[in-house]
């Protein structure tokens, strides 16, 4: 009992001792990954500024996009369960020697040195170049009179279920190469330097998926909100214009204006002490393109 005891406070010790490390590295994660939240959610809209080095926003908004990566495991265990529930009677009816014939082959296959890093490296691109880089399209959509005639346009405009299940799908479609990843790594099974090379690559490829979920939360989701305000660097917005503000650094406000004659602006204006007053948080891509896509989503008007 004594020797457990020591153990665990060696461990418990060691673990302590490298907690700044862990500290400095999770923060700079959460700022890297809020830096790109930020980065592209302002690309989005057509906001031109530049970003400071160290900002506390990407600090929060890393938080928000973590929160939301966390929300999604659920929504992906449960399709999960469903898929397994639905083949769990045909692996049961099903004779024990196609079992027996089925784990051989499929052990052999997996035993291969090349075939799972090559497999994980195909779903990967698969996956960055026909689903996750697909965000890159979406730039200056405020000042756009329509979508990007794109496929990915319908998540703007899609009710908050759907673009929360498409995100889990996001979320899952990186598991998969980073399940591939942990097992050729934990079985050793890349022996070759062939294998070797299309793991290196696989882990390459694994940290590309990652770095662009962020990419896709700034552009689909945190674009969505933004708050509308009463008036513009203190001054009351003009007769028939609307006014959201996009971003608030140190220096500046950036405003979005729209006029009765659907003349659209980026309004960057010095920042001073003068009273913000928001009134409402809009749904910005249902009001400026709800018409064009109302199927998907039931925009208030």
């Amino acid at each position: 009992m004594a020797e457990s005891w020591n153990e665990f406070t060696e461990q418990l010790g060691s673990v302590a001792g490298k907690w700044t490390a862990y500290a400095a590295f999770g923060s700079f994660l959460l700022y890297l990954l809020g830096y790109l939240t930020l980065r592209f959610q302002l690309a989005t809209y057509g906001v031109a500024t530049n970003l400071d080095l160290f900002d506390e926003k990407y600090l929060f908004a890393g938080c928000r996009f973590l929160v939301y990566l966390v929300s999604a495991v659920p929504n992906i265990l449960i399709i999960l369960l469903i898929l397994a529930a639905i083949g769990y009677l045909p692996y049961k009816l099903a004779p024990a020697s196609l079992k027996d014939v089925v784990k051989r082959r499929v052990s052999q296959w997996c035993a291969a040195p090349t075939h799972l890093p090559l497999l994980g490296v195909v779903l990967a691109v698969a996956m960055i170049q026909f689903v996750l880089r697909r965000a890159f399209a979406f730039g200056n959509l405020l000042l756009r009179k329509e979508l990007p005639d794109e496929w990915l346009s319908a998540m703007l405009l899609a009710s908050d279920g759907k673009v929360s299940l498409y995100f889990s799908g996001l979320v899952a479609g990186t598991l998969v190469s980073g399940c591939i990843l942990v097992y050729v790594l934990r079985h050793e099974t890349a022996s070759t330097a062939s294998s070797r090379f299309w793991l290196g690559l696989l882990v390459f490829l694994f940290a590309v998926e990652f770095l662009l979920l962020p990419v896709n939360y700034g552009v689909l989701i945190s674009t969505q909100q933004i708050p509308r305000v009463a008036e513009i660097s203190g001054e009351p917005a003009a007769p028939g214009q609307t006014a959201w503000m996009l971003w608030d650094s140190k220096e500046a406000v950036v405003y979005f204006v729209r006029d009765a004659a659907e003349l659209r602006m980026i309004v960057t204006v010095p920042k001073k002490d003068a009273p913000l007053r928001i009134v409402a948080n809009d749904d910005i891509f249902c009001t400026l393109f709800g018409g064009n896509g109302a199927q998907f989503r039931p925009c208030p008007r």
